[in-house]
């Protein structure tokens, strides 16, 4: 049986890895993960097993709750020591300042006590607690008291940060709708969503979210897509439509057929990704996992050599080299570390699932960081897959508007994607005005428009039809181009351009900018990719390509030349999907193949969201970099200096809890950025 738990007190990822151990080792589990970042665990047993009881056994503190409260470290209590310390060195009472410090540290020491006897030892309740108490002996109670109240608050902002990242991960399962309306009969029933089945019909009003993946059957409205994609702008959906689930109805009702299950929804999906993505380690994390397992028994180690050994060698007196010995203890715990790099990771993790790109683990940011090549299909990645009108020609007396009408009237029944593009162009169709529509396979169409016979089409249909055209119209260039004949009598043609989306052109101008190279791989032809191409400032493609031949381009050309990405959207995409160093998805919505394969999944399928995500992953790497830096950094010169006498407590306390602070505060500043590509 698998069940999941929500922990609350999680603030400490050294107690985190404990609990996963020790679970880990109980009998009857087969698998168990306890991800930290969000303070949730896993466990899969052969049996229902105490859980809580295991999780006590190890962190008394830790409990299992229905949600996640924000609970921190009573602030009172704490409040109350800090003008008991300013009163107790203001009068000069010892024993008041003893009262102080077990105000302050009793949790502490408890903790400390409570983990000896469960065979933890090396852990920072118990570091601080010697610590401070060998400054009790040295009769150095001020700063015993001082360090044991810097340390608690350094605990208190060290949970509101941690708890902090973790609420951009929960704002996305809060966003889960509650409650569906399925219509049975003519009639509304309340119903949770989980319980819909695919094919039932249900309605979501104005200002509802949609709680499955569903198709339109009745009406129309606009919807808010931000809760999925990060974009602002309204899309309109009407009948045959796809919804998504977790977007947002704004001005009518809509009924909707289930398509998707509950569990296989959109937005349920979404959250999964992330949460796995979470647990998905950077080499930098499991350097820093291994690095900290033996920083600090080395550290409690020179601490101890250095309070009674090196006195001994010397002849000094034992009290001042105790005294450095305690500082080190202090210093020698690893949360600086352990904590503010996964913290930067899941940061950017959760910042750009709230901006709709889904990057299902910290490695695949360390890739992206990295990334030298981004290589682009074409149709549906970089264009939408149809066309814009760019020149209407007339001729023999025609008019635009009359060519544009006529062609609209003829293309109205063909579902080609230039034909849907001419209708779009004009919205007055008059479907009674068509009469005897043929669509020849290849060439074009050819019907009666009151009464007018018309041909659109290309110049294949000109020659079979025998309709006589200027010569020059033949050469056609690089774009589409439609040929219209009314009653025989050639009238003039339309020019298109493949629609490029919207962003196409700035995400490909800032990738070189960021002096990364760009490429097209796509199986379309070579004058309409040239076309392409050229538009998105010359980038260099390869056209015609089945997707054994993408692969083989993309294995023998591009990726010998640095860390590659992929970007395409359809199921023929999904070969060089899964070679690329990074695969990213676009237009999540229905592709779920290309999804499974993805590392990086692009919500609103807009290229733009390429350079974020790699302008996240570089500022994410700078981060990591800093605080791993300052981290060892600092705990080196705080080390050097206690052992040379030069260090204070207090100091320490800073190279433990104020660095970690700090990292953990430098961490936050990729939520917190709101820097604008571009």
């Amino acid at each position: 049986m698998r069940k999941r738990y929500q922990l609350e007190n999680l603030h400490c990822p050294d107690c985190a890895a404990k609990i996963e151990k020790v679970l880990s080792k109980t009998e009857g589990v087969r698998k168990v993960n306890l991800n930290f970042s969000l303070g949730v665990l896993d466990v899969d047993s052969e049996y229902d097993i105490d859980v809580e009881k295991i999780i006590h056994s190890v962190e008394d503190d830790i409990k299992i709750v229905e949600s996640n409260k924000r609970k921190y470290v009573e602030f009172l209590p704490l409040l109350f020591a800090v003008v008991l310390l300013i009163l107790s060195i203001t009068l000069n009472i010892w024993y008041l300042l003893i009262l102080t410090y077990l105000l302050a540290g009793y949790d502490v020491l408890l903790r400390a006590f409570k983990n000896i006897k469960k065979g933890f030892v090396l852990d920072e309740n118990f570091l601080m607690s010697i610590a401070t108490i060998g400054a009790i002996f040295l009769k150095q109670y001020e700063e015993a008291v001082a360090v044991m109240i810097l340390y608690k608050i350094g605990e208190l902002l060290q949970q509101m940060a941690v708890n902090r990242s973790r609420r951009s991960i929960k704002s996305l399962v809060e966003a889960m709708p509650k409650q569906a309306w399925l219509v049975q009969n003519s009639q509304l029933q309340r119903v949770d969503p989980k319980d819909l089945e695919v094919g039932q019909m249900i309605l979501v009003k104005p200002g509802e979210k949609v709680p499955v993946d569903g198709i339109v059957v009745e009406g129309s409205s606009y919807l808010d897509v931000s809760p999925i994609t990060g974009e602002s702008t309204p899309r309109y959906v009407t009948i045959s439509d796809k919804v998504p689930a977790g977007v947002i109805v704004k001005e009518k009702s809509i009924k909707l057929q289930v398509l998707k299950k509950y569990e296989d929804s959109s937005m349920t999906n979404i959250i999964k990704l992330v949460e796995d993505a979470a647990e998905r380690k950077a080499k930098t994390e499991k350097f820093i996992t291994v690095f900290a397992r033996y920083y600090t028994p080395v550290v409690v180690s020179l601490a101890i050599f250095t309070s009674f050994v090196i006195p001994l060698l010397t002849g000094q007196s034992v009290k001042p080299w105790i005294n450095r010995g305690l500082i080190l203890l202090v210093i020698s715990c690893p949360c600086a570390l352990v904590l503010a790099i996964p913290l930067a990771y899941f940061a950017a993790i959760g910042k750009l699932s709230k901006n709709g790109v889904l990057v299902k683990g910290a490695t695949f940011l360390d890739v992206l960081a990295n990334i030298k090549n981004v290589v682009f299909d074409k149709t549906g990645t970089l264009t939408h897959g149809d066309f814009e009108i760019s020149k209407i020609n007339g001729m023999n007396g025609f008019s635009q508007d009359e060519i544009l009408m006529y062609s609209a009237h003829a293309e109205v029944n063909s579902n080609h994607p230039v034909a849907r593009s001419i209708v779009k162009a004009f919205p007055y169709i008059d479907h009674s005005a068509v009469k005897d529509f043929h669509e020849i396979n290849g060439l074009g169409v050819r019907c009666s428009v009151n009464g007018k016979v018309i041909h659109v089409g290309n110049d294949k249909l000109l020659h079979l039809e025998q309709i006589p055209h200027p010569q020059d119209v033949c050469d056609l260039g690089k774009e589409s181009a439609v040929h219209v004949a009314i009653d025989k009598e050639y009238a003039g043609n339309i020019y298109l351009n493949e629609r490029l989306k919207k962003t196409s052109e700035k995400a490909v101008k800032l990738l070189q900018e960021r002096g990364i190279n760009v490429h097209i791989l796509t199986g379309d032809g070579k004058e309409k990719t040239s076309t392409i191409s050229e538009r998105l400032y010359g980038i260099n493609y390869h056209a015609q390509l089945l997707p054994e031949n993408k692969l083989e381009i993309l294995e023998n050309k591009i990726m010998k030349t640095g860390k590659t990405a992929f970007v395409g959207d359809g199921i023929n995409d999904t070969p060089a999907l899964a070679r690329a160093d990074v695969g990213m998805a676009m237009n999540g919505f229905g592709n779920d193949a290309a999804i499974e394969v993805a590392d990086v999944v692009v919500m609103s399928g807009e290229p733009i969201k390429v350079v974020e995500s790699i302008d996240t992953a570089r500022f994410t790497k700078k981060i990591v970099l800093q605080n791993i830096i300052f981290a060892i950094a600092m705990k080196s010169f705080f080390i050097i200096l206690a052992i040379a006498g030069k260090a204070t407590m207090w100091e320490g306390v800073f190279a433990d809890t104020g660095v970690a602070l700090l990292c953990t505060i430098n961490s936050m500043r990729i939520l917190l950025s709101r820097k604008k590509v571009g």
